[in-house]
Order: structure tokens, then C-alpha cells, then sequence
């Protein structure tokens, strides 16, 4: 059964993935249609953020695309390799978007800026750890994976075929460089 099945049939996970995790099936992401992938593949829409950033499929297939996030003032980034990857970053890290913002650090900063985000959402939202093991065991996620990593790797094959281009030609700027 897809993933994304597994989360719509569970709606006790499904509300679990909005709150805490800021991940939510029944908001697609509503601006972002009149952007194309540069390398001229499809993407599709998956999910969404309480603040109208979104998650996109790319390419052709089902939840083993690689995942493209943009935010609604235009910061975008690959940051998964397939949808499982996704949840599994969310899950395990939340704050995700402030660690992919310290890329310049490489993977070792970006795990400094995830443990001084972890405490403070911890301090936030005490039941994260029991929250993370309950959508970890429903969806069979390794949290110990190590998500900045890939997360870093992800955004570093964002250019050039994961560019997102306007109608208008104008090219949103990838969070993290070629070779970054």
C-alpha cells in the first residue's frame, strides 16, 4: 500500500503529520502552477505547510520521485529523493527549513542548527518524541537515518534539473548552489 494510502486511512496519523510535523496531505500547495521545471518534467503537488510552502513530485512514476519544496515568497529546494525520504525528514526533524538555511556549514552545521531547533521545539511541544515514534511505527520510517545528510545532498541536485522557471522565463533561485 503507497504511503500516501497508508496516511489517508489513518486519520489519527494524518492529523499527527499536520501537528507537529507541518505536513498535510489535504493542502496542496495553491500558488506554484505557473512554474515549470527547467528540465521540462511534470511535477505534482503532495502536500503542504500551515504557511502555504508546499512539497511537489518530479518526474514521471509514484511516491519514488524526487520531492521539490517552494515556499510562497519563492525559496525552493529539492529536499528529498522520494516521498518516503520526505516524511522521514519531517518526522525526524521539523525544523528541517531553518538547518537547510545554515547549508553553508555543510552537514555538521546543519546538524548543530537541528539540535538547538530540536530543544526548542521539545521545550514547545514536550510529546514530540512520542508523536515521532507513533508515525515512525505506522509508516515504518527510520528515524535515525541521517536526514541532514541527505537532506544537503538533496538540495545540492536541485540545479539544473529541479530549477523552477516562471511563464515569464524568469528562474527561482535554488537555496543551495550547484556544488554548494
Amino acid at each position: 500500500m503507497s504511503l500516501i494510502k497508508r496516511i489517508q486511512d489513518d486519520p489519527e496519523l494524518a492529523e499527527l503529520l499536520v501537528h507537529p510535523f507541518d505536513f498535510d496531505l489535504e493542502r496542496p500547495y495553491w500558488v506554484g502552477e505557473e512554474e515549470r521545471l527547467r528540465s521540462g518534467r511534470p511535477k505534482e503537488a503532495v502536500g503542504g505547510m500551515a504557511g502555504g510552502d508546499g512539497y511537489f513530485l518530479c518526474g514521471e512514476g509514484g511516491e519514488e520521485r524526487p520531492v521539490l519544496f517552494l515556499s510562497s515568497d519563492g525559496m525552493t529546494s529539492l529536499v528529498a529523493e522520494n516521498l518516503t525520504d520526505l516524511i522521514t525528514l519531517v518526522v525526524a526533524a521539523p525544523w528541517w527549513l531553518d538547518c537547510l538555511v545554515a547549508w553553508q556549514g555543510g552537514v555538521e552545521a546543519m546538524r548543530a542548527v537541528s539540535e538547538e531547533c530540536r530543544a526548542e521545539f521539545v521545550e514547545e511541544f514536550p510529546r514530540l518524541a512520542e508523536c515521532q515514534e507513533r508515525v515512525a511505527a505506522a509508516l515504518g520510517l527510520d528515524l535515525s537515518a541521517d536526514v541532514m545528510g541527505r537532506l544537503l545532498a538533496a538540495a545540492r541536485r536541485t540545479d539544473p534539473d529541479f530549477v523552477l522557471v516562471h511563464d515569464d522565463g524568469h528562474e527561482l533561485t535554488p537555496l543551495v548552489p550547484a556544488g554548494g
